[in-house]
């Protein structure tokens, strides 16, 4: 069920909610570190340099989505804090179709798009072949991660991290099998690297969507979804593209300068290439702190905002 995010004290609600998004934010990014360090056994730097390539651009991708789907955490943080279980519901619903919709489509585009973004990405070419296969596995995995994503953020809206913590758990530990099992044993090569995080990915949704049927969650949360709750409307996916547009550009344009980064690299050599790349992993660790925080306060102050409750959400930040 929903936590109740409007009261006790401000420090520990801030705590209690944050560690565990830091957490899951590490783990999600530890999984990825796992993909280049198994890579890097038992591959050269080709296989390591399509890895970390194919990984960024994902990433990107990745950031861009849990940025749109900030729209449906703080819109229902805000529905949830004023009582307004009819209003959550349909944005849950709306939440659901907007961006089964937008996954299709994406992973559509991102299939026929494939050989520009290697072209533009200026890939090695002893690399080409393995980004090559990477991307395609990814891109057609794009529904799963994008449900895994979406699913966390209605969640986190109903006040809930820790649930998105047990999720990306399962997903890490599978991947991090997954690594061993497709690139150590049967030398799948990056191939082998997307299968695993694509796979665990999938697992970690139907995991969720598992957990959600057994403990009867919206139901206890007071919410009951109805088909008419997943109709397309105009209204809700404006307000949830109101606040998540602008999210998803802020954080997507520090992506893009990454990207940016990676392709001079990759006029450097492979080996240059697969260097930057490791390093880019690391640093992209740091992030996650004011990342995760930020993203917590600002699923706090919406569900403080639903119940006018201002003084308390500007307190929180």
């Amino acid at each position: 069920m929903e936590k109740d995010l409007t009261k006790g004290s401000v420090l520990k609600v801030l705590l209690r909610f944050s560690l565990p998004y830091l957490l899951s934010s590490f783990l999600q990014t530890f999984y990825g570190m796992v993909d280049l360090y198994v890579i890097g056994q038992y591959n050269g730097a080709a296989a390591t340099s399509a890895v970390s390539i194919g990984s960024q651009v994902m990433h990107m991708l990745t950031v861009v989505i849990v940025g749109l789907a900030m729209g449906s955490t703080v819109g229902l943080g805000v529905a949830i804090g004023s009582k307004h279980n009819f209003r959550a519901s349909r944005i849950i619903g709306n939440t659901v179709t907007l961006f089964a919709i937008g996954s299709v489509t994406l992973m559509v585009v991102l299939m026929f798009a494939r050989n520009g973004i290697i072209t533009v990405m200026s890939v090695p070419v002893e690399a080409i072949s393995q980004t090559k296969d990477y991307l395609t596995i990814c891109f057609a995995g794009i529904p799963f991660i994008t449900a895994y994503n979406v699913i966390s953020c209605i969640y986190r809206g109903m006040g809930d991290s820790k649930s998105p913590m047990y999720f990306v758990g399962v997903a890490c530990v599978l991947n991090v099998a997954l690594d061993f099992l497709l690139i150590g044993g049967f030398g799948m090569g990056a191939a082998g690297a997307a299968y695993g995080t694509v796979v665990s990915q999938a697992a970690s949704v139907v995991f969720a969507l598992v957990f959600l049927t057994r403990k009867r969650y919206v139901e206890m949360s007071g919410l009951k979804l109805t088909k008419a709750d997943f109709r397309p409307e105009r209204s809700v996916f404006s307000d949830i593209l109101k606040v998540g547009v602008p999210v998803a550009c802020q954080d997507g344009f520090i992506q893009i300068s990454f990207l940016v980064i990676t392709m001079i690299a990759n006029q450097r050599g492979v080996d240059v290439a697969a260097s930057v790349g490791i390093v880019e992993k690391i640093i992209s660790f740091l992030f996650l702190v004011p990342s995760a925080m930020l993203s917590s306060v600002s699923a706090i102050a919406a569900q403080n905002r639903g119940a006018n409750q201002h003084e308390r959400a500007r307190t929180t930040l």
